[in-house]
């Protein structure tokens, strides 16, 4: 039962290191900061997919993103 967690975060974590390397790379220190930040609530999402299945890693990271851009907007 306990299997399943593991082969859903694999492929997410390694997306994440992937963007994490993007954002370093970024040259605006403000686009850098707001990424990582974005990043941060991929791990959040990803426990829910315990109750439903992910299709695509790259699912919860561009989900986080979109909720961090309307928790902007509506701030």
């Amino acid at each position: 039962m306990g299997r399943t967690a593991p082969s859903t975060r694999i492929p997410v974590e390694e997306e994440l290191k992937r963007l994490r390397r993007l954002a370093h790379h970024l040259k605006n220190p403000r686009d850098r900061e707001l990424l990582l930040e974005a990043l941060e609530k991929v791990y959040d999402i990803v426990d829910a997919y315990r109750y439903t299945p992910m299709h695509d890693p790259l699912e919860p990271i561009l989900l986080a993103l979109v909720l961090r851009c309307l928790e902007k907007e509506n701030n």
